[in-house]
């Protein structure tokens, strides 16, 4: 039988604040990668500075990606967690940072751009995917 129109907004209720967390996990990850010189290390010139403005942005977006944990994955939490958390991070190499004219995969940030990107989606992915699991989502 399918899902009532109360179940559905509690999940997306739900997802949508696993994603909040994922939002804040990554920008914490990516400023945490600049701050201590990872991403220096790699050649990447990502260094975010740590604002409410930096914040907001990626916990707002990061909660509506969440909403991709809508999607019906009931295998290992982490590979969830992991696996959907490439579908912003290829929104953002193939779409959002080109446009800003960082060119495809915006490797003129660097050549392991890519690297940086998805490891940061990934702090997201696991985390909003952990929380889902502790929620018995």
């Amino acid at each position: 039988m399918g899902v009532s129109v109360r179940e559905f907004i509690k999940n997306l209720s739900v997802c949508f604040a696993a994603g909040c967390l994922a939002g804040l996990a990554y920008a914490l990850g990516l400023w945490a990668m600049g701050h201590y010189g990872f991403t220096r290390w790699v050649g990447v010139d990502i260094a975010p500075y740590l604002s409410n403005t930096y914040l907001y942005q990626r916990i707002v977006w990061g909660g509506i990606c969440g909403l991709i944990f809508l999607l019906p994955w009931r295998k290992s939490w982490l590979a969830r967690g992991f696996f959907l958390s490439l579908i912003p991070a290829g929104i953002m190499l193939l779409l959002l940072l080109p446009m800003r004219g960082y060119g495809p995969g915006a490797v003129a940030l660097g050549m392991m751009t890519p690297l940086v990107i998805i490891l940061a989606c990934a702090l997201g992915g696991i985390a909003a995917s952990g929380l889902l699991r502790v929620q018995g989502k």
